[in-house]
C-alpha cells in the first residue's frame, strides 16, 4: 500500500496549512501540502506531498500520477508509489500542480489540484551576494543557504510571532539567526536523506527512532526530544547535565523516553519537523520556551543585545544541546 505511515495523519491540533500551501479535496479525506508558499522561485527544488487520511481509500490506493503544468509549456508527468515528490519550476509564471490518487485499476480516488506563481530570485539578495563575494560572512561565502532561507521560507520566518505577542523584533531577529547555523551546520541535501531515514524508521517500524530523536533534523535543526517538551507537552521538561558522562546518559535516557512514545506522536513530531512551515513555526516556539524559563521578563531585544548577546548564546545552546542544568 504506497500510503505510508508518514502521510496518513495530519499532526493532532494542526490544519494542513500550517505545514505549507495545502489543498484539500472535497471529501477531505486527501490533501496536497507543497513545503513552499508561493510564489516559488525558478529553478528551486520545491517537495509536495500527499496526505490521504482516510483508511478505506488508503487501502485501494496503489499509485500517484503527477502533473506539473508550468507556462507556455506541456505538462511534465510522472508516476510515484509513494506521496512525496520534488519539481524544479524552468520558467516565470504559474506551475500547476495536480496529482491523481490511483487505485490498481488506473482509478481516480482522488484527484487534487495546486497553483502557485513562479518568480525571479530575490534580486536585493542576488546583488547582496555580488557585492558581498570576496567578504566574510554567511551571504558571502554561503550563497546556497541564504538563498534558501530567504527565496524559500521568508514568509515563515518573518510572520513568526512570539505566543506572548511582545512587540519588539528581536524574536525575529533570534528566529533567524538560529535558523541560520541550522542551514549551515547541515545543508538541504544532508537534511533530506536525516528526513528520510526516519521516515523509513517510523514507516517500518523498525528501530533507530530513539538514536534519531536527538539529533536536529529539518531546516530549524529541531530535536524531536526537546519539540516533545513543547508540543502537548508530550515529556516533561527534562534538563541534561551541561557536561560529562552524566550528561550521556541522560540524553540517552531521554532518548528512549521520546522513541517509547505512541507511533501516532512520533509521526507528528516527525511531521512538524518535515515541513519548513512547521519547523520554523515550532523552532519560534521553542526559543520562545526557553527564553520564557531561563530569562522570563526579558523581552527578546534585551535577550539580543544587553550582555553582549550572552543571553541569546545561552537560548541557542539549550536549543542546540539541551535543555541543560545551570549552575
Amino acid at each position: 500500500m504506497p500510503v505510508r505511515k508518514t502521510e496518513s495523519r495530519i499532526p493532532e491540533n494542526c490544519q494542513a496549512s500550517d505545514l505549507g500551501q495545502a489543498s484539500l479535496s472535497a471529501d477531505g479525506r486527501s490533501i496536497l501540502v507543497s513545503f513552499i508558499t508561493s510564489p516559488l522561485v525558478i529553478g528551486r527544488d520545491n517537495t509536495f506531498v500527499v496526505f490521504v487520511t482516510d483508511a478505506a481509500v488508503a487501502a485501494s490506493l496503489q499509485s500517484f500520477e503527477w502533473s506539473f503544468a508550468e507556462t507556455g509549456s506541456p505538462p511534465h508527468v510522472e508516476t510515484t508509489t509513494m506521496g512525496e515528490i520534488s519539481y524544479r519550476p524552468q520558467a516565470t509564471g504559474r506551475l500547476t500542480t495536480t496529482v491523481r490518487c490511483l487505485d490498481g485499476g488506473g482509478t481516480a480516488l482522488a484527484t487534487l489540484t495546486l497553483t502557485q506563481a513562479v518568480v525571479q530570485p530575490h534580486a536585493g539578495l542576488e546583488a547582496m551576494i555580488a557585492a558581498g563575494a570576496d567578504e566574510a560572512g554567511p551571504s558571502a561565502a554561503n550563497p546556497d543557504v541564504s538563498r534558501e532561507l530567504v527565496n524559500d521560507y521568508n514568509i515563515y520566518y518573518q510572520n513568526a510571532a512570539p505566543r506572548s505577542a511582545a512587540a519588539d523584533d528581536g524574536f525575529r531577529r533570534l528566529l533567524f539567526a538560529v535558523l541560520m547555523e541550522s542551514a549551515l551546520q547541515c545543508d538541504a541535501v544532508r537534511r533530506k536523506a536525516d528526513l528520510a531515514a526516519l521516515a523509513m524508521v517510523l514507516n517500518a517500524g523498525t528501530a533507530g527512532f530513539a538514536t534519531l530523536a536527538g539529533c536536529g533534523l529539518g531546516v530549524a535543526g529541531l530535536r524531536p526530544a526537546l519539540l516533545a517538551m513543547t508540543v502537548g507537552p508530550y515529556l516533561p521538561w527534562t534538563e541534561l547535565p551541561s557536561e560529562g558522562p552524566a550528561r550521556s546518559l541522560a540524553n540517552e535516557e531521554l532518548r528512549r523516553k521520546t522513541a517509547a512514545l505512541p507511533e501516532a506522536v512520533r509521526i507528528d513530531l516527525f511531521n512538524l519537523i518535515r515541513f519548513p512551515k512547521s519547523s520554523i513555526t515550532h523552532c519560534g516556539r521553542v526559543i520562545e520556551a526557553l527564553r520564557d524559563r531561563y530569562f522570563n521578563g526579558i523581552d527578546f531585544n534585551t535577550v539580543l543585545s544587553e550582555l553582549s548577546g550572552t543571553r541569546a548564546h545561552w537560548i541557542n545552546r539549550h536549543y542546540r544541546e539541551g535543555p541543560l542544568k545551570r549552575g
